[in-house]
């Protein structure tokens, strides 16, 4: 009895210097996420963790301090990697792998990358798609094995795709479409996150984006994106968060 109380005893200071693990993530930052010293921008540089790196965040010892990169507001975490530890920004990481940047050209592509589809693809349809503009229309639907969802409405002078990820916030989707070229026109790979709703120009065409928060702590919860912007065609995009789901919803039409 005794040797089980002191095994136990020793037992205690290692469960409470343990630091707490807060799951397994994908580095989604193009040239890497460097690792500092301390959880400072101005900090030393101690190592740097490759796009798409599979990483363990933990939390750390010490007060969690926040941070704003690119409009994003995150959280300095502590990581090990490669013999060094050392922190980093957690805006930058993903609960899937990113998309390979060289074969991912639409969210479809990258879909494909990540998971397999579960069933074969559905489709619903009315009338004749040879005689679209005589009312006919059509429905695919495509579900995938890691929960994900695509969704396809062919009509006509219209066309629009619904996408379902699991588990994806919408800071971590407004940085997942700017990986991905389909979205290029939406949010460019240089752009910073869209804290309010405002009227601006990006070449020659003009842009209209409305943000849905609401303040959490101080923190923004951001619950909707509405964007819309015309070249000729009438573009029309939504993301937002439902159920631990973010959906996004992009359309086109005359």
């Amino acid at each position: 009895m005794k040797k089980i109380i002191a095994l136990l005893l020793l037992a205690v200071p290692l469960c409470m210097t343990a630091q707490e693990s807060l799951g397994l993530f994908y580095v989604a930052l193009k040239g890497g996420l460097s690792i500092r010293e301390r959880p400072e921008t101005g900090a030393a540089v101690v190592g740097k963790i490759p796009y798409g790196t599979k990483i363990s965040v933990l939390q750390p010892p010490n007060e969690i301090k926040p941070i704003v990169t690119e409009g994003i507001e995150g959280q300095w975490k502590l990581v090990k990697y490669g013999g060094k530890s050392g922190y980093i920004i957690n805006s930058y990481l993903f609960p899937w792998p990113p998309p390979n940047t060289t074969t991912v050209k639409e969210m479809k592509q990258y879909f494909t990358q990540v998971t397999q589809p579960f069933g074969s693809k559905l489709a619903v349809k009315k009338g004749n798609l040879n005689n679209i503009a005589e009312g006919g229309w059509q429905i695919n639907k495509q579900l995938y094995k890691n929960g994900a969802e695509w969704q396809e409405f062919l009509g006509y002078e219209y066309h629009s795709n619904v996408y379902i990820l699991p588990d994806f916030t919408i800071t971590q989707g407004f940085l997942l479409l700017r990986l991905i070229p389909e979205f290029k026109e939406v949010f460019g790979d240089k752009e910073e996150f869209p804290t309010d709703s405002k009227k601006y120009k990006k070449g020659e065409l003009e842009y209209e984006v409305s943000i849905e928060k609401e303040m959490l702590s101080d923190s923004p919860w951001y619950k909707k994106i509405k964007l819309e912007y015309s070249d000729g065609a009438w573009y029309h995009f939504e993301m937002y968060y439902l159920d631990n789901q973010l959906v996004i919803f992009y359309s086109a039409g005359l």
